[in-house]
Parts: structure tokens; C-alpha cells; sequence
């Protein structure tokens, strides 16, 4: 029988220097990856709590603004934008759910090698640019590796806390609906129950809070469906007015027709396309991601490039028909 990660010797030693990293006292500039999803917006809110708990001060800062779908999580109040950030406010940086530093956007570039940097993600492409990496790609969410440091350090679950390790757990898994869901989310995620999280109240706030212009986005997306590689690729396209309206599951609608082996979703924003991909079975669609500059999952993955978009489209088809026939 595999032993639960809290139980091995490494990772108890990576939550005691985890703790003395960023614990007792320490300012922590606490952020993750550009469009952030609700794994992304959780992890860094969780994490601030975590600190708080090791009496330490978080400063929760993101790249964009946080979509409106996630405003119902608790603290996210509190988080600042990339532009309202004094670099003097912070002498420790935790990054949360990213699996390189280039995926911060400008904040990147503000980030000094002299500050110890500490790196929790589940991502398998990870690059392990942190002090301290705390990558475990076998887990659902970065907010279950999250949880893991919790139980490690003895820390208190309070239900703002178990409202956001779940809703990570929720929204990285397709709400419970993706391969990576495991005997091991069920479980967490029902003790996150038994400590406060609202199962009805997270599922309505992600999947049935939408607003007019988001419906609207998503009825532009499906009038520009094509299904080509005899129906196994999927792929859609809309000019992007506004991210923070965009449904959770957008993307994964052309994954969702029978037969389809990959999706990509095309956003054309400006000078740049911002590209989703979402795989089936053995199609790892962070392999393709990759080769643009991108990172992710083996099932959700994705990139942004500034080019010519119908040149980029062909390019991207190519590169998932030739994932499709490995």
C-alpha cells in the first residue's frame, strides 16, 4: 500500500522548512500564475491563511484581476494587482500553482534571486525554480498539497479555509468529473465538508452564477465550432471583450462531443491569441502546450503568443493531430 504523503519523511521535512521559510514574523508576497483559475485564486488564498497561522503577514497580489466566478471565495478581497505593488512590502515570496516563474506575467521581472522563493504546485512540468519545491504532480489540486502542510503542521481548519481547499479541489477536477479525481479528493474534500465548505454554495458560485455577457461569449464559441481529423480534434474561436465574464468551463465544451480526442479554444485579444487546450484518453495536450512557450496538465493545458492568428491555428492543429496519432 502506497503511505499517504503526509506520512514520508521528505515531506515532513519539506513542511518544517516551509515553515521556517515563511513562518514567525515573515512578509510574504504570496501570488501565482497569470488568468488564474480557481485552483490558482484558492491555492494563493489558502496559503495566506496557512501564514497566518505561522504568524506571519501574506500580501496576496495577482497578475489580472480576479474573475468575477471566484469573487464568492473568501479573502479575495484582500488581493492586490501587479501595479499596486510596492516591492519594499515583502522578504519572502511562496508562488502557488505555477509551474514556471515566466507564468507570473510582469511580476516575474520584480522578483529578486537574493529573496528566498518557495514553490508548491502539482503541475508535472514544473520547473522547480523555488529554494523549496513542494511539487507533487500525483496530486488533484496545488490546495490538496496544501492541505497536506496543514495536517503536517498541526494547523487549525477554520470553514473559510475549507471552502477554499475545496473549491480548488472542485474546480481543478472538473467538479469531481476529470481522470485526476481520486479515492484521495472524495476524502478530502469531504472532511472540507465536515469543517464548513457548502458543496451547493461552490458548485452554483463556479458552474450556474454566469452573467448575460458570459452566455453570450459562450454561444460566439459554439457557433464557431469545427470538427476536423475525422471528428477527433475540436476547435473553437471568439474575439475576448472581457476574461473575468468567462464561464469555468468554456474550453472544455468541443471535448465534450463524442468521439473528440482534443479541444483547443481560441481567444483573440488584441495582438495576442490565448489558446486553451483540453485532451482525452492518452492525448497529453501539455506536451503541445509546450512547444509554444506554455505549460499544464496532460488534460488542460494552454499558452498565449502574439502572432498571426490563422498561421497559429494551423500550427496548433497540426501539433494536436500529430499528439492524437502518437
Amino acid at each position: 500500500m502506497v503511505p499517504e504523503r503526509t506520512d514520508t519523511d521528505e515531506f515532513k521535512a519539506q513542511a518544517a522548512e516551509f515553515a521556517a521559510k515563511l513562518g514567525d514574523q515573515k512578509r510574504v508576497l504570496v501570488t501565482t500564475h497569470i488568468s488564474p483559475d480557481g485552483d490558482a485564486v484558492a491555492s494563493m488564498l489558502s496559503a495566506s491563511e496557512i501564514l497566518r497561522q505561522l504568524d506571519s503577514d501574506a500580501i496576496c497580489c495577482l497578475p489580472d484581476r480576479v474573475p468575477r466566478r471566484y469573487d464568492f471565495l473568501p479573502g479575495t478581497d484582500y488581493i492586490i494587482e501587479t501595479a499596486d505593488l510596492n516591492d519594499k512590502d515583502w522578504d519572502r515570496i511562496l508562488v502557488v500553482d505555477s509551474g514556471n516563474l515566466s507564468r507570473l506575467g510582469d511580476l516575474a521581472n520584480r522578483i529578486s534571486p537574493e529573496t528566498p522563493l518557495v514553490n508548491v504546485d502539482h503541475h508535472a512540468d514544473n520547473s522547480r525554480f523555488g529554494d523549496l519545491n513542494v511539487v507533487y504532480p500525483e496530486a488533484a489540486s496545488t490546495t490538496e498539497i496544501l492541505f497536506d502542510l496543514i495536517q503536517t503542521l498541526y494547523l487549525s481548519i477554520p470553514d473559510n479555509l475549507a471552502t477554499l481547499i475545496y473549491a480548488g479541489l472542485f474546480t481543478d477536477t472538473g467538479g469531481f468529473r476529470f481522470s485526476n479525481t481520486t479515492e484521495r479528493t472524495f476524502s478530502i474534500a469531504a472532511r472540507m465538508v465536515q469543517h464548513g465548505a457548502n458543496p451547493s454554495d461552490i458548485a452554483e458560485a463556479v458552474y450556474a452564477s454566469n452573467s448575460p455577457t458570459s452566455m453570450r461569449l459562450l454561444g460566439k464559441a459554439l457557433s464557431s465550432l469545427e470538427l476536423t481529423e475525422n471528428g477527433c480534434l475540436a476547435t473553437m474561436t471568439v474575439e475576448q471583450g472581457n476574461s473575468a465574464e468567462e464561464m469555468e468551463d468554456l474550453a472544455d465544451y468541443g471535448l465534450a462531443i463524442k468521439g473528440v480526442r482534443a479541444a483547443a479554444l481560441f481567444r483573440l485579444e488584441g495582438e495576442s491569441v490565448r489558446v486553451s487546450l483540453r485532451g482525452r484518453g492518452a492525448v497529453n495536450v501539455s506536451r503541445v502546450a509546450r512547444r509554444f512557450g506554455g505549460g499544464g496538465h496532460a488534460k488542460a493545458a494552454g499558452f498565449t503568443v502574439k502572432g498571426n492568428y490563422d498561421k497559429l491555428r494551423s500550427q496548433v492543429i497540426a501539433a494536436l493531430n500529430e499528439e492524437i496519432g502518437r
